[in-house]
C-alpha cells in the first residue's frame, strides 16, 4: 500500500475503502498489514480500535438494512456513546454524518457480498436454519476452502490440504501461520462457518483439541467458543472427526438428520445433502445416534447406514479403515461396485462420468491416491479395472468396458 496510513483518524478510516474491505473480506496480507501499523504506531492504534467499535455497532443492528431512519440513527448514536463510555475514551466518534456515511459504505460492500447473525434462541440451536442462511455464500468464486467468521470477514485459504487451528486465547492459526484473534463480546452465541470445495481437503482443531478433517464439498458451521455443559457442531458431508475426552461436556455432532453424542471417540459421518445414503463409522470409543426419535448405540468397526428416501436403518460391522482412510489422502476399496467408486471421484474431483449399464456389472479392488492429480487417479483406475476412461466435454469423461 502507497497510502501513509499513521496519521489518519478514526473517521478517516471508516472512509477508506481498503480499510472497510479489510474488515469484512481479510486476506492474510491485510491482516499482516494493519496488524503491522497497529503494533508499530500508538496513535494509529486508538484510531483503529475506534473505527472498529463503531464497525461492531452497525453490524450487530443493521446488518439486514440498506437504508437508516432517523431513529437508527438516533439509536446508533447513543449506542456509540455507551461503548465509548465504557472503553473511556476521550475522543469521541459520534457525529451522525459519520455514522450515516459509515452505514452507506457498509450497506455498499454487502450488496455484493452478505452478512449474516444468527441469534439463539431458548435453548437448543436451530442449525437447519443456521446453514440456510449460510447458503447464501457457500463457495468462493476462488475454489479455495472459505473460512466464514461470524461477522462475514471471508478468508481464502490456498491449497489442496489445509490446516486451521483454534487455542485458548482466541487465536487462530491458518496453515501454521497466525492470522486473526477472533473474539466475542456479545451473550449471544457466534458461529463460523468453514467450507470445503470438490478437490480440496481441510482439517480443524479446535480449542478443546477435538480434530476434524473435512472432506470434499463438505461444510462444517461451529461455535467460536463451546458452551460450558457441551461442544456442538453441525456438520453436511463428510467429516472425521477426533474427539479430545471431556466428560462434562459431551461432544455432539448434527446433521440435517441425526445427532451423534460422543465424549471421547473417533468417528466418520458422511452426510452429504444431495445424497440419500447416510453414514456413521465408529472407529474407537463408543456413540449414541440419535435419528427419528430413537436411539442407538455404536461399538468400534460399526457402521449405522440411513437412507432418506426409504427410511431405511441398519447397523453392520465393517472395517473402519476402509471408510476413514480418505483423511489421508487415499480412496480404498474391496470388491465394491465400479459405479460407488465413480460417484466417489465424481463428488471428489466436482465431474461428471458417463457409463452405460455394463459398468454396473463390474466391481473392483485397490487403492486411489486421492493426493495426486485428476488423470494420473484415473489412469490409475484403467489399470484396476477393465475399462477405459476418455474427456468428451467440460468435465465429463466417459467410461467404456473393454472388448
Amino acid at each position: 500500500m502507497n497510502t501513509d496510513y499513521t496519521k489518519y483518524t478514526a473517521d478517516e478510516l471508516l472512509g477508506d475503502d481498503y480499510f472497510l474491505r479489510s474488515e469484512f473480506y481479510p486476506t492474510k496480507e491485510s491482516y499482516t498489514f494493519w496488524n503491522r501499523l497497529h503494533a508499530g504506531t500508538p496513535s494509529l492504534a486508538k484510531e483503529i480500535d475506534a473505527a472498529r467499535l463503531i464497525l461492531r455497532s452497525l453490524k450487530r443492528n443493521y446488518d439486514k438494512k440498506k437504508n437508516l431512519s432517523s431513529e437508527d440513527v438516533e439509536m446508533l448514536r447513543e449506542k456509540i456513546n455507551r461503548q465509548n463510555k465504557t472503553h473511556d475514551r476521550r475522543r469521541n466518534i459520534r457525529r451522525l454524518g459519520v455514522a450515516a456515511s459509515v452505514a452507506a459504505s457498509i450497506c455498499l460492500i454487502l450488496s455484493t457480498g452478505w452478512y449474516l447473525r444468527f441469534s439463539r434462541q431458548q435453548n437448543e440451536t436451530d442449525y437447519p436454519a443456521l446453514m440456510k442462511s449460510f447458503e447464501q455464500k457457500t463457495e468462493s468464486a476462488s475454489g479455495q476452502v472459505q473460512l466464514v467468521l461470524s461477522d462475514n470477514r471471508k478468508i481464502d485459504i490456498d491449497g489442496k490440504e489445509t490446516q486451521v487451528d483454534y487455542n485458548e486465547e482466541g487465536l487462530v492459526n491458518i496453515n501454521s501461520e497466525q492470522v486473526i484473534e477472533e473474539k466475542t463480546e456479545s451473550k449471544e452465541t457466534a458461529y463460523n462457518q468453514l467450507v470445503v470445495p470438490t478437490g480440496k481437503r481441510s482439517a480443524i482443531t479446535f480449542s478443546d483439541g477435538t480434530r476434524a478433517w473435512i472432506n470434499s464439498g463438505s461444510k462444517i458451521i461451529y461455535p467460536i467458543t463451546f458452551e460450558k455443559s457441551k461442544r456442538e457442531l453441525f456438520a453436511e458431508g463428510e467429516i472425521y472427526l477426533d474427539v479430545a475426552k471431556d466428560e462434562k461436556r459431551p461432544f455432539i455432532v448434527k446433521t440435517g438428520h441425526m445427532d451423534i453424542t460422543v465424549l471421547g471417540t473417533t468417528l466418520n459421518v458422511k452426510a452429504y445433502g444431495n445424497e440419500s445414503d447416510m453414514q456413521i463409522v465408529l472407529v474407537c470409543g463408543k456413540v449414541e445416534v440419535e435419528l427419528k426419535g430413537n436411539k442407538s448405540v455404536l461399538s468400534p468397526n460399526q457402521m449405522l447406514s440411513y437412507n432418506t428416501q426409504t427410511g431405511k436403518t441398519s447397523v453392520s460391522s465393517v472395517d473402519a479403515a476402509d471408510y476413514v482412510a480418505w483423511k489421508d489422502g487415499y480412496y480404498l476399496f474391496k470388491q465394491q461396485q465400479l459405479s460407488a467408486v465413480l460417484r466417489k471421484l465424481s463428488e471428489y474431483y466436482g465431474i461428471a462420468f458417463e457409463w452405460d449399464n455394463t459398468i454396473d456389472s463390474l466391481t473392483c479392488s485397490g487403492k486411489l491416491d486421492m493426493k495426486e492429480d485428476l488423470d494420473e487417479v484415473l489412469h490409475t483406475l484403467e489399470k484396476t479395472a477393465p475399462i477405459t476412461i476418455c474427456k468428451t466435454d467440460g468435465y465429463i469423461y466417459r467410461m467404456n468396458v473393454k472388448p
